[in-house]
């Protein structure tokens, strides 16, 4: 396949976890890395007091002019100055959260490819052809474990709760944790594993709130749990819902994110879906239903069918 460049501020995960970019790297050959960490190795073009994109333009005329294409994040910076095609990734839905951006409006409009990650996204961008590559998630890192071990290694005394409940995301409306918070207050017989990317200074009387963790310890606090929740008015994706289904514990959730790609009866069968999350919490407490999530989930976001889908796509425009 041709050389094609893979254009981001940063493509790796901020804590050290592995991430879409990694993956993409991994799995897509003659893939170049460009972000702000390989354009500080030529100091010349670092030092410009240029724009990002002007000094990734630079470093690839420099070093890959050969390049038939980029692929680049397509909601936070515009468009890299080529005369080669340009591949906007747009995951972020921002004309559904009210944040319409002027940058991701003009590379929607001038990009030569758009590709997105969901049915939620297309209902959205729809004024143009797009071609939609779901997120893959690490189906090898996150898998079942033993959940028995799993809650003795994090000392949780299932003999004081009912159900285990778990959420992920930050603590903001962006993921409806109002709604979380009073349902957590409405359970005291549901233990609570609230995990957050950033320090939250909240306590939890029947819970733990963890900051920070790395994706090993993340898989074991999935596999701690009953169930998953999370609030988010609008996901483009829900990557965590996803590992989680990945663990084989079902979810509660809106019908957004990578839900609008499913049918009714695969939705029945990873979690309960829908607007009243109060209820579903009530409903999964008291219920041994059988739920087969990472059965559907696994279906269609594994790394290795976004790496092939990215491939197919690409061999047809270079």
């Amino acid at each position: 396949m041709s050389k094609i460049i893979l254009v981001n501020d940063y493509l790796h995960g901020l804590m050290g976890e592995r991430v879409l970019w990694d993956f993409m790297l991994e799995g897509i050959p003659n893939l170049i890395k460009v972000d702000i960490d390989v354009i500080k190795q030529d100091n010349m073009i670092q030092n410009m007091n240029v724009s990002f994109e002007k000094k990734v333009s630079l470093y690839i005329d420099k070093y890959h002019s050969d390049h038939k294409a980029i692929i680049q994040n397509g909601s936070w910076f515009s468009l890299i100055p080529s005369s080669k095609p340009k591949i906007a990734l747009i995951q972020d839905n921002l004309r559904k959260m009210g944040r319409r951006s002027h940058i991701q409006e003009n590379n929607f409009k001038n990009a030569d490819y758009i590709v997105t990650n969901s049915n939620e996204v297309d209902n959205y961008y729809n004024e143009r052809k797009t071609i939609q590559i779901p997120l893959g998630v690490d189906n090898k890192l996150f898998a079942v474990l033993d959940k028995n071990e799993m809650r003795k290694n994090q000392n949780i005394d299932v003999t004081k709760y009912k159900k285990i409940g778990i959420f992920v995301g930050a603590m903001n409306e962006v993921k409806g944790w109002n709604r979380i918070k009073n349902i957590i207050h409405e359970h005291p017989d549901i233990y609570w594993i609230i995990v957050s990317k950033h320090k939250e200074g909240i306590n939890i009387p029947n819970g733990f709130v963890y900051n920070q963790v790395n994706q090993n310890q993340l898989c074991e606090l999935y596999n701690c749990s009953d169930f998953f929740i999370i609030g988010s008015p609008s996901e483009t994706q829900c990557l965590a819902a996803i590992e989680c289904c990945l663990c084989d514990v079902p979810i509660i959730m809106r019908d957004t994110g990578f839900v609008t790609n499913l049918d009714s009866d695969e939705k029945t069968q990873i979690g309960i879906i829908g607007d009243n999350l109060e209820q579903a919490v009530y409903t999964i407490k008291n219920s041994d239903k059988k739920y087969i999530p990472r059965e559907i989930v696994e279906t269609y976001y594994s790394i290795d069918k976004m790496c092939d889908k990215w491939i197919k796509f690409l061999d047809t425009i270079c």
